[in-house]
């Protein structure tokens, strides 16, 4: 929640873009029953010109940007990465950048609004960007320009890409409606394992799950000890201090329905504030609400070469937000130092209740 009293996004947006209002926009967005897309709209005109393109062709020339501050979130956690674009593919709806520390999976299907934005704020100075929205107005990706970005190729793309629409505001869509899975009781668990165990390739968990009609919290409750472990509240805490001690190459998926955004490397600096636990490091941000974990899950997947151990964080509504592995090259076997940090987080221990009656 934030403190101020706007009246219209209009107002809104004028007052934290000139950095006078307080929060995020996104919190800023929710306090007026508005989505963050349907915010940064409102300065249409003003300091945001509206895009119209097909997103892979813009993303192809994020290049010419040089170095950028990336940032993908959901609304338990934010991944920010410095870098540059380079090693793009686009496949119809589905995009790849694979230029080292710019690391990310794309659905552009799921790309409805793009944005470029300049915000002016007394402490942060002048700050530019590339801002993409879902269809219904939810943030996907953003690309901020640094002090050695390329501002002339920023204000070519922008001229190359600019909609010829430029009336404030946006039209969105209801939200999507939630996937139907089976019932517990519908699903043969004794098969599900029996086709996990078979597994050679850890992008097949996809299908696995996908072929059974199973949702993913759900297939780790149902498929046991053997593939998957509930773990205590404590160890996602505690595997960020351990991981950072060892100076281990860790890989740090985080998306939503439009953007996957990974982090390939050692973490150092873990700090503490409040409700938060970040990453701090100088290539690397991760800022992510601890209050919000409501499950954290050990999870093995098979492979040819042996297995893949990844920790998995789930929310209240058992919807996956964040996910730590090992830094692991195709075909080689998974990090055994990973696996040994990974397997030797504590479980969550189900307290046995007195009988009261």
């Amino acid at each position: 929640m934030t403190e101020n009293n706007f009246k219209t996004a209009d107002e809104a947006w004028s007052a934290f873009s000139a950095g006078e209002a307080k929060g995020y926009a996104v919190d800023i967005a929710n306090a007026l029953g508005l989505t963050e897309g349907e915010l940064v709209a409102a300065g249409i005109g003003q300091n945001v010109v509206r895009l119209d393109a097909d997103w892979g062709d813009l993303i192809s020339r994020l290049e010419e940007l040089g170095e950028v501050k990336i940032l993908t979130r959901n609304v338990n956690v934010v991944h920010e990465k410095t870098g540059t674009f380079g090693k793009v593919s686009i496949n119809g709806e589905m995009g790849l950048v694979l230029n080292g520390d710019v690391d990310l999976r794309l659905f552009l299907g799921r790309w409805g609004h793009g944005f470029a934005v300049e915000t002016h704020n007394p402490r942060a100075g002048r700050r530019r960007s590339f801002q993409f929205f879902d269809h219904e107005g939810g943030a996907i990706h953003k690309v901020f320009l640094t002090g050695k970005s390329n501002e002339a190729a920023y204000d070519a793309l922008i001229a190359a890409f600019k909609s010829d629409n430029q009336v404030p505001g946006i039209d969105t869509l209801p939200a999507l409606p939630q996937q139907v899975t089976c019932k517990d009781a519908d699903v043969d668990v004794e098969n599900l394992r029996a086709h996990w165990r078979r597994m050679t390739d850890v992008h097949q968990f996809h299908g696995l799950l996908k072929d059974f009609n199973v949702g993913r919290h759900q297939g780790m409750r149902l498929v046991g000890p053997e593939f998957a472990e509930r773990l205590s509240d404590d160890a996602f805490k505690i595997l960020l201090e351990t991981a950072a001690k060892s100076d281990l190459s860790i890989m740090v998926f985080v998306g939503n329905s439009g953007a996957i955004q990974i982090h390939t490397g050692p973490i150092n600096t873990i700090r503490e504030m409040g409700e938060w636990i970040n990453i701090m490091d100088p290539n690397f941000t991760l800022h992510l609400r601890m209050d919000l974990i409501a499950q954290a899950w050990l999870v093995r997947k098979p492979i040819r070469e042996g297995q893949v151990t990844t920790i998995e964080l789930y929310d209240a509504d058992m919807n996956n937000f964040a996910i730590f592995c090992g830094e692991r090259k195709p075909k080689d076997p998974e990090n055994p130092e990973w696996q040994k940090m990974a397997e030797n987080m504590p479980r969550f221990e189900i307290e046995t209740a007195s009988a009261a009656e």
